[in-house]
Parts: structure tokens; C-alpha cells; sequence
């Protein structure tokens, strides 16, 4: 698998942001994840989740908090 499958896959199994729609894009295992979430906690959870997905370099965070 590549690396977006597997950060892809990574977050889908994560019970609170599969609910999400995190887009992944990577160049050569830099990855940026884009999207809204619901809280700066869950943008850490996705940032940890990426990192621990296989073949990932570095993690750029291009998520934001959607604002209420």
C-alpha cells in the first residue's frame, strides 16, 4: 500500500474521525491533511494517527476547528 492508503486508512479506523472528511495528500511520505473537525483535540488525534501510519515523513496540518 502507499503511503495515502495507508494514513487514509489509519484515520478511518478512528472512531471519531472517520466522521470526518480528512483529505490526505502526500508527496514522497509528506503528508497534509485538510479538512474541518470539530476541536483542536481531534486535530491532534489525526496528527498523531498520520505519523504512526507506515512510510510518512512529515506531517503538515492544514486542518482547521469548525466554528460554531
Amino acid at each position: 500500500m502507499d503511503v495515502t492508503t495507508n494514513v487514509k486508512m489509519a484515520l478511518m479506523n478512528d472512531p471519531i474521525l472517520r466522521a470526518f472528511n480528512i483529505e490526505v495528500i502526500t508527496n514522497k511520505g509528506d503528508v497534509r491533511l485538510i479538512g474541518i473537525v470539530d476541536s483542536q483535540s481531534q486535530i491532534d488525534s489525526a496528527m498523531l494517527i498520520a505519523k504512526g501510519a507506515e512510510g510518512t515523513h512529515a506531517i503538515h496540518d492544514e486542518l482547521t476547528v469548525k466554528r460554531s
